[in-house]
């Protein structure tokens, strides 16, 4: 048989099988004929079309894996959400995968004239437990870490600390000032072992050794699909590490230096093996980068097991986005912004790396605060590293005659003046007839007038500045601004500035210049700087959702086998075959799961009618394979358009009761059940149910 319409290599599903955490759902059935019915081409109705996208109630224009141990019974299930809005009418229908022996007729036909009525399966709506069960027990304390591109912090809160206020580490090792981030930096020796870490990696010059800054754009969706996409201007990695190694050894120094100082802070032993930790990571990134950053915390001891028999300890680390934290953090600040119930916002989250863009409509009351997302998220890479970056290469370009001026240390030492001053002081074209003066690490190079070369310093004209190194980075951020509100058709009441980038004069200047007439409040909150990290702390802390809903950014979809129609034969018969029972099967199709713009309330599960035929008892294994797709265009084959392979995905249907029950029948069997995809801001979950109970999870795991 077939995996979702592939051929199936008994070799690679023994790898699957042996591969630790490989999450791979097996062969979906295809049609064989009804017992008692002719066999004959056209014997199946006419699939009906794919979902339709779940129009957005809040604005038109909105765009957009280990397999847990199964319970020997279905556990209670815990409700939450509303039904999806614009869900299609409930219908018979099934997914088609194997075609070796006659389906008797079941619950899932439909029609009376035709007994097996075939649509392709629809998406409906349940209402659930929250999100991935956060909800926490009262007291339990709230860690954020928000792992930045150039900064990092840690906050944490409780009800039983400081009266629920969030706190911030701001102390940390080689430094007797406060900080309330630190660089997100490592340094290694020749065998990869690490020296230093944050402040003391930053700022330590040793020989020999190998400083690691700006990793995590390793993980930006463009660089996990096609290495070639890595921006040439990052450092090289250490050798043979990957941005996953960096990425484990910062988290893992970080964390148990935050655990030693949370419990100094406290003054008591505070129980952190029980605390829910909050991830954050930018809006653009796909699920694969956040399953990354998922595994990257897990390897880094940042959550384990509290006690004997606790099986859900991964559960307590949770990833959430950045501007999806900011966004609770601002939505606090009343008496700054004034937002009221029913009104719109649009947080502008713009960090060292990346600037996140997400809208939101503020629902029910304050007192009870929840927001909706109304658009789908944006982000790219246009933060201040980025002004960081072309600052070095106009340096280079002043100094291309003076190579004493151009070796790693003298760079970094220009590089770290301009971000320490000029980069959040620039003031745009009033400082153009200024000049801006930088020591040259080196000060016995000649002077050189005709590039600004004067007595061991380099001077640099404003108005160059601002035309070679601000205007191409914020004139992105404008587009980007801008592209976000074009898919709004509703009025935008205030613009909330976020991040470290936030804090430069000139971003906010050109902001307000090109948006003030459209948007009535364009503000930095209170701890602009920290607000994902505070805002993410705090989402932990209100024990339940406070981002009511999410606009789906991408569509998720799996290539399935369904009966040839009319439209396979004249557009794809070279995908037509005969089952086994002489059927004519049109392979690679598509089978959308969600679509790109629905509406997902958060927690909100979409749940998808399967079937699988199976030889004999020991045949219990359905394998599917999941795709994403960023097209706005509803596709019908798989070479229609690009898809991005998400993760392969298994399910064991063996504990199911009508698996069970139907195991000793005779010549085979088949086994109904219910696939279903719940996504948040940042993660996917897959779900096994069987008459609308839950019989397995899944986080989905990307390294199959």
């Amino acid at each position: 048989m077939s995996c979702c319409g592939e051929p199936k290599d008994s070799n690679t599903e023994n790898q699957n099988r042996n591969v630790p955490g490989r999450q791979v759902m097996n062969q979906q059935p295809q049609p064989g004929p009804v017992l008692g019915l002719p066999e004959k081409p056209g014997f199946f109705q006419s699939p009906s079309p794919p979902p339709a996208v779940h129009h957005n109630v809040y604005t038109q224009n909105a765009q957009h894996t280990s397999w847990t141990t199964h319970s020997p019974s279905p556990p209670p299930l815990n409700q939450f959400g509303t039904p999806l809005p614009g869900s299609p009418p409930p219908n018979g229908s099934f997914s088609q995968m194997s075609h070796n022996i006659a389906r008797p007729p079941s619950t899932f036909q439909s029609g009376v004239n035709n007994p097996l009525s075939l649509s392709q399966p629809h998406m409906s709506s349940v209402q659930i437990r929250p999100e991935n069960n956060i909800v926490a027990e009262e007291g339990n304390m709230s860690i954020s870490i928000d792992f930045g591109t150039t900064f990092s912090g840690v906050a944490y809160g409780s009800s039983r600390i400081s009266g629920g206020q969030i706190q911030q580490i701001l102390s940390w090792p080689g430094s007797v000032e406060t900080y309330r981030k630190i660089p997100t930096c490592l340094l290694y020796d020749e065998q990869g072992q690490i020296l230093a870490w944050g402040l003391e990696a930053k700022y330590t010059t040793l020989p020999n050794t190998h400083r690691c800054e700006w990793f995590k754009l390793f993980l930006e969706p463009r660089v996990l699909r096609d290495d070639s996409a890595i921006d040439p201007r990052l450092p090289q990695l250490p050798p043979g590490k990957r941005a996953f190694d960096l990425i484990v050894d910062f988290l893992s120094c970080l964390w148990e230096y935050a655990k030693e100082q949370i419990t100094r802070e406290i003054g008591a032993v505070a129980d952190l093996d029980t605390a829910n930790i909050w991830l954050t990571v930018p809006a653009a990134w796909d699920a694969k980068g956040c399953e990354l950053m998922r595994e990257a915390a897990i390897h880094a001891g940042v959550v384990r097991s509290a006690r004997g028999g606790d099986t859900q300890w991964r559960n307590r680390l949770h990833i959430i986005t950045e501007p999806e934290a900011a966004a609770v953090h601002c939505a606090y600040l009343t008496d700054l912004h004034r937002l009221q119930p029913s009104q719109n916002f649009i947080v502008a989250d713009a960090g060292g790396g990346t600037v996140d863009l997400a809208v939101y409509k503020i629902i029910g009351q304050m007192a009870n605060l929840e927001i909706a997302e109304i658009a789908a998220r944006s982000g790219a890479n246009c933060g201040s590293l980025f002004l960081d970056l072309r600052f070095r290469e106009l340096v280079k370009t002043l100094l291309a005659d003076h190579p004493a001026h151009l070796d790693p240390a003298s760079l970094a030492y220009f590089m770290h003046s301009f971000s320490e001053t000029e980069k959040i002081d620039f003031a745009g074209p009033q400082d153009d007839e200024n000049m801006f003066h930088f020591t040259c690490f080196n000060v016995e190079d000649p002077t050189d007038v005709t590039v600004g070369l004067v007595d061991g310093q380099l001077s640099i004209p404003g108005a160059l500045l601002r035309r070679e190194v601000f205007d191409p980075v914020v004139e992105q951020v404008l587009a980007l601004i801008e592209d976000q509100l074009s898919k709004v058709d509703q009025r935008i009441d205030a613009l909330l500035l976020v991040g470290g980038f936030s804090g430069s004069e000139y971003l906010k200047l050109r902001v307000e210049e090109q948006l003030r007439s459209r948007i009535g409040v364009i503000a930095r909150p209170e701890d602009a700087d920290t607000a994902t990290l505070r805002g993410a702390a705090r989402y932990g802390l209100a024990r339940r959702p406070l981002v009511a809903s999410i606009i789906a950014p991408r569509s998720y979809l799996m290539k399935v086998k369904l009966p040839a129609e009319n439209e396979d034969w004249q557009k794809r018969p070279a995908y037509i075959r005969n089952n086994d029972a002489g059927y004519p099967i049109c392979e690679n199709r598509l089978q959308y799961l969600v679509q790109k713009g629905a509406i997902i309330r958060k927690g909100q599960r979409l749940n998808t009618k399967f079937c699988k035929f199976s030889q004999s008892v020991q045949d219990s294994t359905f394998v599917a394979v999941l795709y994403t797709s960023e097209s706005e265009k509803i596709m019908r084959y798989n070479d229609e358009g690009e898809t991005n392979e998400l993760c392969k995905w298994t399910v064991d249907l063996s504990s199911l009761p009508n698996f069970r029950e139907n195991a000793n029948l005779s010549g085979g069997f088949y086994t109904e059940f219910e696939i279903g995809l719940e996504l948040d801001s940042a993660e996917v979950r897959g779900i096994l149910l069987y008459n609308d109970q839950e019989w397995g999870r899944v986080t989905f795991d990307f390294f199959n």
